[in-house]
This record gives structure tokens, sequence and C-alpha cells, in this order.
């Protein structure tokens, strides 16, 4: 007789349990319909928090609903600091509890936000240059959509930007050639893998690679300067000149074609294993390719700025030579004549790419060294005010 009655009164206690869990949980629901997310955070976590929430998928689905609407809300970051994981952790439970596919379909709409928050999280941990954190956020995006039966491409792609930028070729190369297999059409997934394969001069392959991205995107203009610096790392200078030269003449008007010329002209002039009457050749190739860039398009920033850069550089070479003569030599005067020459021909450029991109830290520096050099303490004035000296 004690039995039984032990017996109903643990039945009695688990049916009033039970009631007050469907209570809570409708509670949530309600208002969590009304938009009221306060309260529905409220009366989700105490429904959470019943035994019977461990078997219970719709009590899940509308705890990782709830707090995904929390996470769009920053004004309630402090109601659930880290909802977008929440939301993750407890739409996956309903997931694997829902086996009769009550909320197969609502489940699986917000997990794809979801894996569209998580790829956001890690561009922006990836602009800020936190490579580890931004893979876990892009890998997490990744295994959502392979998980829901849709590649996130963009969140592998992410994955094998940061694999790069951590050194983890193994990786890298390997998530690039998946990109190829799921066949994203980027270029920069052929360039990246020929950059990587270059590092490791593993030059057939960055050939092949090269080759097949340009097979897929004629005439781009990152494959060409791919190719271009392939050749030049192999050695080719020729072919890389080439190259670009055959890309010009199919489009003589590209401006980025023809600053890639300048571009390639440019790195050969530094290349310090050529003779020095070729590097003089590829110096004065190099400004007449960025003064055609100019001349297509007057506002092109890159072309002002490379073309500035050449002079200045030129400028910097000619009067530390000068300056590592012997006291008294008779060709000082005359090399620091032509030293200040080139740093009065690279201000026009830099001072007009400086007014297209106003503020930029490079060009201001630049600046600053040549009115130092030459003596013009006004402009002087101006740019360490801009940058804030």
């Amino acid at each position: 007789m004690k039995k039984t009655a032990l017996l109903l009164a643990l039945a009695i206690m688990t049916s009033v349990t039970f009631a007050q869990f469907k209570k809570d949980r409708t509670s949530a629901y309600n208002y969590w319909q009304k938009g009221d997310l306060t309260k529905a955070k409220d009366y989700i976590d105490k429904a959470i928090a019943y035994p019977e929430a461990a078997t219970d998928a719709k009590v899940h689905y509308y705890n990782g609903a709830i707090n995904l609407d929390i996470h769009f809300k920053p004004e309630l970051k402090n109601l659930a600091p880290n909802a977008i994981q929440t939301a993750y952790d407890e739409l996956k439970k309903a997931q694997d509890l829902d086996t009769k596919g009550e909320f197969k379909s609502e489940i699986m709409i917000r997990m794809l936000t979801l894996g569209g928050q998580f790829f956001n999280a890690g561009a922006e941990l990836f602009k800020d240059n936190k490579f580890n954190e931004a893979l876990a956020k892009f890998q997490q995006a990744a295994k959502i959509g392979e998980d829901n039966h849709s590649i996130d491409t963009l969140g592998v792609y992410g994955t094998a930007l940061c694999y790069e930028k951590l050194l983890d070729y193994d990786n890298a190369v390997a998530t690039y050639e998946k990109l190829i297999g799921l066949g994203m059409k980027e270029p920069s997934i052929y360039t990246s893998l020929a950059n990587i394969f270059l590092e490791q001069n593993q030059l057939e392959k960055a050939d092949k690679i090269l080759q097949d991205g340009l097979n897929m995107f004629p005439g781009n203009l990152d494959m060409v300067i791919s190719m271009a610096n392939f050749y030049i790392k192999s050695k080719q200078h020729q072919k890389a000149l080439q190259s670009l030269t055959m890309a010009k003449e199919k489009d003589p008007s590209n401006k980025s074609i023809a600053f890639a010329i300048g571009v390639t002209y440019d790195m050969l002039k530094n290349d310090t294993t050529l003779p020095a009457t070729d590097r003089s050749k590829y110096f004065d190739s190099a400004v007449k390719s960025y003064e055609e860039t100019i001349s297509l398009d007057p506002q092109y920033f890159d072309a002002l700025f490379n073309l500035g850069a050449v002079f200045f550089n030129k400028g910097g070479d000619i009067i530390n030579e000068a300056n590592r003569l012997p006291l008294g030599d008779k060709k000082y005067d005359g090399m620091i004549a032509d030293g200040n020459n080139m740093l009065n021909k690279a201000l026009p450029y830099l001072e007009k790419a400086e007014q297209i991109k106003v503020g930029d830290r490079d060009t201001l520096i630049s600046l600053k060294e040549i009115y130092t050099r030459l003596g013009q303490y006004e402009k002087l004035k101006e740019v360490n005010e801009k940058l804030g000296n």
C-alpha cells in the first residue's frame, strides 16, 4: 500500500513538473512570436532547465531560434553574450532530436542563416589579422553548410585563406584544390595556389595551375600578373613580358594590363642578378608603362603612386650613393643634383596620388621625405599635420 502511494505521488509530481515545463515552453514561444525577446529568453531558460527538455526537440528549437533573433539585436547583447554559438548548439540538438521532421525546414533555414553569420564573424576576424580565430569561424560556417546539404564554398574559401596566412601550406593547397573540385569560379584560387607553389619552389606545379587558371579565366589580370610573376621567378623574363604584351595587343586600351606591364618592368629593374644596362632599360620601360597607364586613367592611384615611387627610390639611391663618397669627391654635387631632380619628378605623381586617396600613409611618408630633402618646409608642415606628427 505504501509503495502504491509513493508511486502515485511520484506520478503526480512528474505530471505537475511536465505541465510546468510545457507552460514555460509555451510562454517562451508566445513572447518570441510577439517579439519580446527578453521575456522569451527568461521563459526558455526556465523550460530548458527541466529534465523533460533533454529529449524535447521543440524546446531546443525555440531556444536556438530565440538566441538567433537575439544575436541580430545588438542592444540585447548582454542578454545572451554568446547568442550565436548557443543558437547553433541548440538548433543542432533540435535537429538531432527531431526524428519526425516536425521542424526540419525551419531548423535548416536558421542553420543556413547561422552559417552566414559565422562566415561574417570569420571575415571580421580575418580583417583584424586574427587568422586562427577566423579559421574556426569559417570552419563552422563550412560545417553548417555540409550538415545541411548546402556546400558553403565561401566558408571553405575562408578556411583556405586562413591556412595560407598561417603558412599551413598543406591544408591550404588541399582546401584550394577542394574548391576547384567543387567548381568555384574564383581566379584568386588559382593565383593563391600558384603563389604557394612558387613559395615552395615547385615551379612545375605553379606553371600547371596557372595554365589551368588562364584557360578558365582567359585575359584575367590577376592570372596574367601571376603568370608574369612565375616567369620572373623562373628567370624567364622575356616570357613574362611576352605574356603581358600579348594581353595588351588584345586590349590596347586596358589600363590594368598597361599597369601590369609597368609592375613587371618595375620588378625587373630591381633584379640585382641582371646586368646594370638591362636594369636601366627596365627602369625607363617601367616609367613609360606607368605614364601610359595614367594617360588611360589620370585618376589611377596605384599607377600614380608607383610612378612616384620609381622616381623617389631612384633619387634616394643616387643621394645615398653620393653620401657614401669620400669627403671632397668632385662627383658629389652632381650626384646630389641628379638625386634631387628625381625627387622633383616624383613629386607631382605622389601629390596627385594623395589628392585621390586622401590620408594614405605610404604616400604621405614618401612626400614627407621628399619635402625634407628638398627643403620645402611649408609643405612638410602640412604633411606632418596629416600624419599627426
